[in-house]
C-alpha cells in the first residue's frame, strides 16, 4: 500500500548544487518488518524480510507472500530480471525467472550454509560459505563445483565486475617481535575468483614498530557495482572512505584517489554522469564528482532523506531507486535534472525536466501552444508543475509586466 507522496527541491546552501526529487513511501501491509533485500522490474517488487519473501505487481499497492521458508534465508540477490536468485542455509540456492511465482531448487549440500551469491549472468554464479567455501556454477547445464580457498577474516560483501568475482570483509593485522624489537603489521584485501581460480588484491598494507605506527582499524568492505563499474568502500577509525577499483589504494600516511564520506557508513552507491550518488546507513544522499576523488572529497552536496534507515537500494530505470527500509517501508526515489530552463534577469522561471515543466509562482498568464498555434490545456500534475506530451510547444507568460515568449521541446 502506498501511504503518501512529497516533493523535495533542495538548493544546496553550499549554492554548488540543485536537485529535486520525488519521495513515494510505500508500507507493506504487515507489521514491523526490516526490508532487508529488494528486487524490482517493470512494477513487480519482491522485497526480503527475514526469511519471507514478499510481492507486488502493481508497484506496491497490493502485496502477497511470495516465498516463506522455515529454514533461514540470507540474501535475496538479482543481477538482472532474469537473474533472481535466494539463498540460506543447508545449501539454499533457489533461482526464479518468473519475478517470485515459481523457484527452482538448485541447492549444493545441505553441510554448507550459503551466506551470499552473485551472478554474470542467468548461467553463471559464484557462491560463499563462511570463509572456506565456494560454489561455482558455470552454466545452467552443469553442476555446482565445490572449491576450497581459505580467507583468514569474515567475509560479508560479494560482487561480479570486470569479468570476474570479487570478496571481502575484514581485515588483518599482527604484532611480532624482530630483534627484540616489537612491530605491527596491517592488511586488507579483496579476494578475486575469475572461473579457473583464485587470486588477490591487497588494498591496504603498512608495517613498522609499534612506536611509529598508528594501530589501523579498517574493517567493514562493501563492494558496489554501478552500470558495470566496481567501487569500494572501507571505514578505518570510525570513517567511511569511497572510491573505486583502478584507483584504489590505502596507505599510512595518506589516503589517495579516496573520498571520506561527511556522514556514516555507505550502503549504497549509484554512478550518473561522472556524478556518484552515495547513500549512507542512516538516510543520508552524498552527491560528488566522479573523477579526481581527493582525501576531502569534490563534494557537490549532501542531503538528508529523513530515511531511518537505509538496508539496500536497487535501481531498475535510470535516475529511479528503490530503497529498502524498516517499519515496513520502501521508498521509491525519482530524480529530475533540468534539461533547459528559461532565464530573466537572475531568476530560473521556467524549468524543464523531460516531460514535465516546472513554473515559478512570479510567473502570469502563462499560455501554452502547440506547433501549429492552438492553445493547450494544462496538465498540472502539482500546483507548479504542468506534464506535456511529445512534441514542440511555444510558451508566452507575463513577468514583472512583461511579456515574454520562448519555445520548447518535449521528447
Amino acid at each position: 500500500m502506498k501511504n503518501y507522496i512529497f516533493a523535495i527541491i533542495f538548493i544546496s546552501s553550499l549554492n554548488l548544487f540543485s536537485m529535486e526529487y520525488d519521495l513515494d513511501v510505500i508500507t507493506l501491509p504487515y507489521d514491523s518488518l526490516n526490508i532487508e533485500d529488494i528486487v524490482v522490474s517493470n512494477f513487480t517488487i519482491l522485497a526480503r524480510s527475514g526469511n519471507t519473501i514478499y510481492k507486488s505487481t502493481d508497484d506496491g499497492t497490493t502485496w502477497k507472500i511470495a516465498f516463506d521458508s522455515e529454514l533461514k534465508v540470507n540474501q535475496l540477490y538479482s543481477k538482472d530480471p532474469h537473474t533472481i536468485l535466494l539463498v540460506g542455509e543447508k545449501g539454499m540456492v533457489y533461482r526464479t525467472m518468473d519475478y517470485g511465482e515459481t523457484w527452482l531448487d538448485e541447492r549444493v549440500e545441505d553441510k554448507y550454509d550459503i551466506n551470499m551469491i552473485a551472478a554474470k549472468d542467468y548461467t553463471n554464479y559464484f557462491a560463499v560459505s563462511g570463509h572456506q567455501w565456494f560454489f561455482y556454477k558455470e552454466s545452467l547445464n552443469s553442476d555446482w563445483q565445490t572449491l576450497y580457498y581459505e580467507s583468514p577474516v569474515y567475509l560479508s560483501t560479494l560482487a561480479y565486475g570486470n569479468g570476474r568475482y570479487y570478496f571481502g570483509g575484514g581485515s588483518t593485522s599482527r604484532n611480532y617481535e624482530y630483534r627484540n624489537e616489537q612491530y605491527y603489521e596491517f592488511s586488507l584485501k579483496i579476494y578475486t575468483f575469475y572461473g579457473t581460480g583464485f587470486g588477490r588484491l591487497e588494498i591496504g598494507h603498512e608495517w613498522g614498530g609499534t612506536n611509529h605506527v598508528q594501530i589501523r582499524e579498517a574493517d567493514s568492505l562493501r563492494l558496489f557495482n554501478s552500470d558495470d563499474s566496481l567501487y569500494y568502500s572501507v571505514t578505518d577509525f570510525g570513517d567511511c572512505y569511497v572510491t573505486y577499483e583502478d584507483d584504489f589504494q590505502f596507505g599510512y600516511e595518506k589516503y589517495y584517489d579516496l573520498y571520506k564520506l561527511k556522514s556514516d557508513v555507505a550502503v549504497g552507491l549509484l554512478d550518473y554522469s561522472d556524478t556518484l550518488y552515495i547513500f549512507s546507513r542512516k538516510g543520508k544522499l552524498e552527491i560528488i564528482q566522479k573523477k579526481n576523488i581527493p582525501e576531502n572529497g569534490l563534494i557537490k552536496d549532501i542531503f538528508d532523506l529523513n530515511i531511518d534507515l537505509v538496508n539496500q537500494l536497487n535501481n531498475p530505470y535510470r535516475r529511479v531507486i528503490y530503497i529498502a527500509s524498516n517499519n515496513s517501508r520502501i521508498y521509491k526515489m525519482s530524480i529530475y535534472e533540468p534539461i533547459s530552463s528559461i532565464q530573466v534577469e537572475t531568476n530560473n522561471l521556467i524549468k524543464q525536466y523531460n516531460e514535465v515543466l516546472w513554473i515559478d509562482d512570479e510567473v502570469e498568464l502563462l499560455g501554452i501552444y502547440n506547433y501549429i498555434g492552438q492553445k493547450e490545456l494544462l496538465n498540472y500534475q502539482s500546483e507548479n508543475r504542468i506534464i506535456l506530451k511529445k512534441g514542440i510547444y511555444f510558451i508566452s507568460y507575463l513577468f514583472k509586466n512583461n511579456f515574454l515568449t520562448s519555445k520548447i521541446l518535449v521528447n
